[in-house]
């Protein structure tokens, strides 16, 4: 994908950014691939990117080498902490997969914002969009058994089953690893026998 690519695409979504918008953000972004198994942000490190993930995928992790998010297709990757909090970021994200994405400087677009409304507008629903994904991830993780959030994975994400290592799975889920691979018997074994 290219940045003519990217300003089709987020220009024809976004029909209420102009031209000169456009060329401003064009002006902003950069496009890149990561390689598979690459550590972008450390716990403990401070950057200020923001990214939309065009393809692959990223897992989010705690201390305790915890899965607590992934971030997949037209995802937005970023550490809270570091962007809105101005601190060290509390988690680590790595690349599962190769991983393309179009970056952004955050203190950049923030200046920007100043003389492009238009943007601000777009930065603005980008932050909607993350806070709707954390409280989500969160509301799930507290009213979901592990077996429904893996019932719920099944049914919305099932590529998301198959790309991540299970015990990465199982941790997202808060469960041992013998138990996710109890669940995925059960529910492979009796997809089969409805065949």
């Amino acid at each position: 994908m290219t940045l003519n690519d990217f300003s089709d695409k987020y220009f024809d979504q976004n029909s209420f950014l102009d031209s000169r918008d456009r060329d401003k953000l064009l002006e902003l972004v950069q496009f890149v691939t990561i390689p598979k198994d690459k550590i972008l942000l450390h716990r403990g490190e401070q950057i200020k990117q923001v990214g939309i993930v065009l393809k692959g995928l990223i897992r989010v992790y705690n201390k305790n080498n915890r899965t607590v998010w992934f971030v997949q297709n037209n995802g937005i990757y970023g550490s809270i902490d570091t962007l809105a909090l101005n601190r060290t970021s509390s988690l680590t994200f790595e690349t599962l997969e190769e991983t393309s994405m179009f970056l952004l400087n955050y203190d950049d677009l923030e200046e920007t914002i100043i003389s492009y409304p238009n943007i601000a507008s777009l930065l603005l629903m980008y932050w909607k969009r993350t806070a709707v994904e954390i409280y989500r991830n969160f509301y799930t993780s507290l009213s979901l058994s592990p077996e429904e959030k893996y019932l719920e994975i099944l049914q919305k994400n099932p590529q998301l089953i198959l790309s991540v290592k299970s015990k990465d799975l199982a941790y997202y889920l808060g469960i041992h690893p013998t138990s996710l691979s109890r669940l995925k018997k059960r529910y492979f074994v009796s997809k089969e026998n409805k065949m």
